[in-house]
């Protein structure tokens, strides 16, 4: 399943292109083309038009699910409660203007631990996902976020209002990425409990391979900043927000994700694992 992420403009929610959003404001996903989907994703503010979609809750019969029925005492689940909520009156919102997915969630991975507050738990995530068998989950987050013009610091004078305004974006953008990432991974070893405990019978967990406890997550970054040579990070931190590229700025940045994904330790630490 490909997951394409939006951002509403008016409430600054997340919104991912599923049947699950789709049902509260009463429409068919499979009709609605996957390149709007895409224009929505990347609609930068100010370079790009929004994306608008029609509500229409209240003609299908959608309502809340269960689990958010009631408040929760949970803050994740109390915010994606919170979230549906206005979608489901269409008279006071008929329309949703998407922008840019990166402006709620840059990397995408918020949407992974908000279906599993929403469901509940993994385990019950991996049994909706008939994935109840599965022993190895591995994240491989490409991120490519701008670097931090930091020359400045060398620099006696006051820096002019553009190179402020450049700094304030990508540090907001950064600090989110670092403790996304960060959630993400501080999240395994409760999954992994929950996981051993739903599948493996009372007192009897074992972590043994195949077994009902094997389970592990690996976490794998592919960043610009981890390039050893310098000219070739300043390269690639250089290179336009773009649809277009030339070919040959594409094949480094490909031969540069290649080495960047070989060179990490958690990547590495799979291959081996899938090789016993």
């Amino acid at each position: 399943m490909i997951l394409i992420n939006a951002t509403d403009m008016s409430k600054g929610t997340r919104m991912s292109f599923n049947q699950f959003f789709f049902d509260f404001i009463c429409s068919d996903l499979t009709k609605f083309p996957v390149g709007r989907a895409c224009a929505a994703s990347s609609a930068v503010p100010g370079l790009l038009s929004p994306v608008t979609l029609n509500n229409y809750a209240g003609s299908c019969g959608s309502v809340l699910p269960p689990q958010f029925e009631k408040l929760s005492p949970t803050y994740r689940q109390r915010e994606i409660r919170e979230n549906i909520m206005p979608m489901l009156d269409s008279k006071e919102k008929p329309y949703l203007h998407l922008i840019d997915g990166g402006v709620a969630d840059n990397l995408g991975l918020r949407a992974i631990e908000e279906v599993v507050s929403a469901v509940g738990d993994l385990w019950t995530t991996l049994k909706l996902t008939r994935s109840g068998r599965v022993h190895k989950v591995a994240f491989i987050i490409v991120n490519a976020e701008k670097k931090i013009d930091d020359q400045w610091d060398k620099i006696e004078f006051v820096p002019p209002f553009s190179a402020m305004l450049s700094n304030y974006s990508s540090i907001a953008i950064t600090r989110y990425n670092r403790e996304t990432v960060a959630l993400l991974q501080e999240s395994f070893e409760g999954w992994a409990r929950g996981i051993r405990e739903g599948r493996c019978p009372p007192g009897q967990i074992s972590t043994e391979p195949g077994s009902c406890g094997d389970i592990t997550f690996y976490l794998a970054e592919v960043r610009f900043q981890d390039l050893e040579d310098p000219e070739e990070r300043s390269y690639l931190n250089k290179l336009p927000t773009s649809f277009r590229l030339k070919p040959k700025e594409v094949d480094k940045l490909r031969d540069a994700a290649h080495r960047l994904l070989r060179k990490s330790e958690d990547f590495q630490r799979l291959l081996r694992d899938l090789e016993k």
